[in-house]
């Protein structure tokens, strides 16, 4: 069983308890809850980070350099780039890199707090999460 289908299952037997029953959008909240809190255990050290790969998203006005601010980072904390994929629409740059954090000289949230600090400078948004909890949280 995945971690989706076991946080639906632990959501619906919570819910089952609760009288009325809540929607099924509650239902999913809690599920999605459930989820994050299956993903902080599981970067607390349950699974290896050398299993897993991170999707960085940037978001905002296009200007020089803006690549080279965030792969710069990377390249200082040893984090590879698998793969990157951007465009600029009508002055508006959106970024996706997928990345492998298991060489690191830093943990997770340490690599996502350098990262959120230079998007301040740069002025974008930045989101940096691991893969498979995008793509679960996607599907819910």
């Amino acid at each position: 069983m995945n971690r989706r289908q076991m946080a639906l299952e632990v959501a619906s037997i919570l819910v089952n308890h609760i009288s009325p029953a809540p929607s099924q959008s509650v239902l999913e909240k809690v599920a999605a809850e459930l989820i994050l809190l299956a993903e902080k255990e599981l970067s607390a050290g349950d699974r290896p980070s050398s299993q897993r790969l991170a999707v960085l998203t940037v978001l905002g006005k296009n200007h020089p350099g803006i690549v080279h601010a965030f792969s710069e980072i990377l390249a200082e904390q040893n984090v590879d780039i698998v793969d990157i994929n951007q465009t600029i629409l009508h002055g508006n740059f959106a970024m996706i890199m997928i990345v492998d954090p298991s060489g690191a000289k830093v943990d997770f949230p340490s690599l996502k707090s350098l990262l959120k600090e230079r998007g301040g400078r740069e002025e974008v948004g930045v989101f940096l999460q691991y893969e498979d909890l995008m793509r679960e949280l996607n599907r819910i």
